[in-house]
């Protein structure tokens, strides 16, 4: 959805249906969840379903708007750093903790992993650089290719939704997995 090219009302309603959407599936209520959108953005459901035809379009909105607003920022902390295994996995932390915390949301979408892998491919100079870093740092392997971060990213969006255990283990989790991007020894 292009707001540049709609009008001044469409682009209020558009975000006031978002914010609405968001607060919706963050309660995690799923009964009649497009009527109480509309009516808590204070549009009729025929201006949702103008913007939005389905339950995941709007979710897919959200979950964009999520992403610029909250992972965008992050990709920019680390396309600044080296390309370390401790950049990456605040990255992969964050992740977890937002899929986490808008699981309501992530339910909505479909396939969590290929929307952020669509969400991530404006973003592949910038993944080619980091592993370029990484790689002259020594700190990412070899064979690990800019291409393999939007999957390997989406993979652990992903992981927060199957990770049922406390922080701290999870924390271990994220590390195990991505010790495999670190170069072999010796």
């Amino acid at each position: 959805m292009d707001v540049r090219t709609m009008r001044a009302d469409a682009v209020a309603s558009v975000t006031r249906i978002l914010d609405a959407a968001r607060r919706v599936f963050q309660s995690g209520d799923g009964n009649r969840t497009l009527d109480r959108i509309a009516q808590e953005a204070g549009v009729g459901i025929a201006t949702l379903y103008r913007h939005f035809p389905n339950r995941q379009s709007l979710a897919e909105g959200v979950y964009q708007r999520l992403f610029a607003q909250e992972i965008e920022p992050l990709l920019l902390q680390v396309e600044a750093a080296d390309g370390s295994h401790r950049s990456l996995l605040a990255l992969a932390e964050r992740i977890v903790e937002i899929t986490r915390r808008e699981r309501g949301l992530v339910a909505s979408l479909g396939d969590l992993g290929e929307t952020t892998v669509d969400l991530l491919r404006p973003h592949r100079e910038r993944f080619e650089e980091l592993v370029a870093r990484g790689h002259a740092a020594g700190n990412l392997r070899p064979e690990l290719a800019g291409s393999d971060l939007p999957r390997l990213v989406a993979m652990l969006a992903s992981a927060g939704l199957v990770l049922d255990v406390d922080e701290a283990e999870r924390r271990r989790y994220l590390h195990l997995l991505l010790d495999g991007l670190r170069p072999q020894l010796g």
